[in-house]
């Protein structure tokens, strides 16, 4: 029996390029798997910490859930929506350099205390019995009132400096004008004195 002769070197090569293509389509499938992995694990965190989905969700709980469950939530949103307005107007306040004195620090406790807030009602909205449920959205409903009325006036004071501000720019703009226009007063029978085209 006559054989076809066979080159064994060309098979070899065969076979290391047939191995070099499978190595690089792993290394290629596990880069891809790896930065789908890791992008989806990075847009669920980003859903989960979001704040504008979480308040569209307590939304939702104020109309949908029981008396007690709707109070709960409309507690919630309350101190969210408070705590989002005073970091708002700080932001702002640093923006335009404004002076802030010891807001930040007073801004930073008022958000602390918003936290434990929002974990004690987190607990309630998680009692299961509604009577209980409400009488401890009762007991948590002063300390809700009082962080509204402290965030409110912390922002207050906020936009009176911002006022004052505003109120000593417009009037050294005033005094600047006023400045101008005599300057432009007295310089005005200069500029038609005789000899001169106008």
């Amino acid at each position: 029996m006559t054989g076809v002769p066979v080159d064994v070197s060309a098979a070899h090569e065969l076979v290391d390029v047939l191995t070099t293509l499978a190595i690089i389509a792993a290394v290629g499938s596990l880069v891809l798997l790896t930065t789908v992995g890791l992008t989806g694990w990075w847009v669920v965190r980003r859903i989960r910490r979001s704040r504008a989905l979480r308040r569209g969700a307590l939304s939702v709980r104020t109309v949908a859930a029981d008396p007690a469950g709707r109070r709960v939530a409309r507690q919630r949103l309350a101190v969210q929506r408070a705590t989002d307005a005073t970091d708002r107007a700080l932001a702002d306040a640093r923006a335009h350099g404004r002076p802030l004195g010891e807001l930040p620090a007073v801004a930073a406790r008022l958000a602390g205390a918003a936290a434990e807030i929002e974990n004690r009602l987190r607990l309630v909205a998680s009692e299961p019995d509604p009577a209980l449920r409400r009488a401890l959205a009762d007991d948590v409903d002063g300390a809700v009132r009082e962080h509204g009325r402290l965030s409110s006036e912390l922002r207050a004071c906020l936009l009176r400096t911002g006022a004052a501000v505003g109120d000593t720019q417009l009037q050294r703009a005033g005094t600047s004008l006023a400045l101008e226009v005599d300057a432009l007063a007295a310089w005005g029978p200069a500029y038609r004195a005789p000899g001169r085209v106008a």
